[in-house]
């Protein structure tokens, strides 16, 4: 594999989940089934079902049937969530995975064709016996069709470990193709996703910083609807509740949550100082929500529950410097004292990007630092921490100011800005 950033996170992939001495392109099919399956499914699942790759696959290597937000094995299982859930809400994924760096239009016709086939009633083709049983479950699915809230869903996707340029002699043929599975009326949306190796390593950033948390939020109002947003609100909640919400089970800090911010902790400069005085200030403090410009969350997922609020996959993307300082001086913070916080839930990377500069245009932030929200500088922050793997001096990537600052494993002259 030439992508030395994408291997890295492969073999951590291996290590995490004990595949070593397992051959290594059904590593890769099972580290791409885990990372697109993850998106769809945000929650711990046995990646090992997925695989059906082998002798009369069909042409895929990995498919998940979710049904009513549960990963289903055995066609039984369909027929006991309508029971219990009263509807049957369907996605079917399938997963083609080839390790070479090119996207070849005979290997994406024969997916199609192995898709075409197992909607058929009678298959084309020979099937083994993970396909087989993924077919009884589709027509367990399909004989319960009284049960749809609407068609189930068909996403595809074609993987390799290269770039993807959108070669129009596979656009149109896949085009072509996707309306002949259209027009059997089986699915409310038919989508064909084509992951190169950005793609990949983008999905395995997201699901290894995935967090779901759930804090106390009764002080909110939801904001009016806003393109490539879901849903967003604004409010206050209990400083003593926000430190909650970023620290972790041992009560330290998670650090990770600020990867979007454009800067890491300055420590203590002169903003940082005004702040910490007046949480000192016992008669100051009640005004931190006035004096401060609040804390910008962004998450995958938001859900109101009552005066709860859960967040999944999220972010702290604007309001760095603010955390570090009340988090170091939690136990100054009164019980009714407040800060304000904005929480957005979306997917789009392009919005996120730009919620995160315009939130910090308020603040003291040069240009330049801007730069290293973009996926260059994220991709030579990863590449140098692959190579730091592999050689006895490294050096690391200063992506964001003062990020190695505190890490007693890294050195000065090991970071270069």
């Amino acid at each position: 594999m030439k992508d030395q950033i994408l291997k890295g996170y492969v073999d951590d992939f291996a290590t995490a989940f004990e595949l070593e001495g397992i051959e290594d392109s059904i590593v890769f099919e099972h580290f791409v089934n885990y990372c697109i399956t993850s998106k769809q499914y945000p929650r711990e699942f046995d990646f090992d079902i997925l695989r059906v790759g082998g002798m009369d696959d069909n042409g895929f290597d990995g498919a998940a049937f979710i049904v009513n937000g549960n990963i289903v094995k055995a066609p039984e299982e369909v027929g006991y969530l309508l029971k219990n859930n009263g509807y049957l809400d369907v996605s079917f994924i399938f997963i083609q995975t080839k390790k070479s760096a090119h996207f070849k239009g005979d290997q994406v016709g024969t997916l199609i064709f192995g898709i075409k086939s197992f909607f058929d009633d009678k298959p084309a083709i020979p099937e083994n016996d993970d396909i087989q049983n993924l077919r009884r479950i589709k027509e367990e699915v399909y004989r319960n069709s009284i049960g749809f809230q609407s068609s189930p869903t068909l996403n595809l996707y074609f993987v390799t470990t290269g770039e993807w340029k959108e070669p129009a002699q596979i656009t149109g043929r896949v085009e072509k193709e996707l309306r002949d599975l259209e027009s059997k009326k089986l699915f409310s949306s038919v989508e064909f996703n084509y992951y190169d190796a950005d793609k990949l390593k983008q999905a395995y950033r997201e699901i290894n910083r995935k967090t779901v948390k759930e804090v106390s939020f009764h002080n909110h109002v939801a904001l009016p609807e806003i393109p490539g947003v879901r849903q967003s609100f604004v409010g206050s909640i209990s400083a003593k509740e926000y430190v909650r919400l970023i620290s972790d089970n041992e009560n330290n800090l998670q650090k990770y949550l600020f990867e979007d911010n454009v800067r890491d902790y300055q420590g203590y400069n002169k903003v940082n100082r005004e702040i910490e005085r007046t949480i000192k200030n016992s008669k100051e403090q009640a005004a931190l929500s006035v004096f401060n410009n609040g804390i910008t969350i962004i998450a995958k997922k938001v859900e109101p529950i009552g005066n709860k609020m859960k967040l999944t996959d999220f972010q702290i993307v604007n309001g760095c410097q603010s955390s570090h300082v009340l988090f170091e001086n939690k136990l100054s913070l009164l019980e009714d004292t407040h800060v304000v916080i904005k929480v957005i839930e979306t997917t789009d990377y392009d919005f996120a990007t730009r919620v995160v500069k315009a939130t910090n245009r308020q603040t003291e932030v040069k240009d330049e630092a801007f730069e290293s929200l973009s996926q260059f500088h994220k991709d030579l922050e990863d590449y140098y921490k692959a190579k730091a793997k592999t050689v006895p001096d490294p050096i690391y990537y200063e992506r964001r100011s003062k990020q190695y600052d505190g890490s007693p494993t890294v050195k000065t002259g090991q970071v270069i800005s």
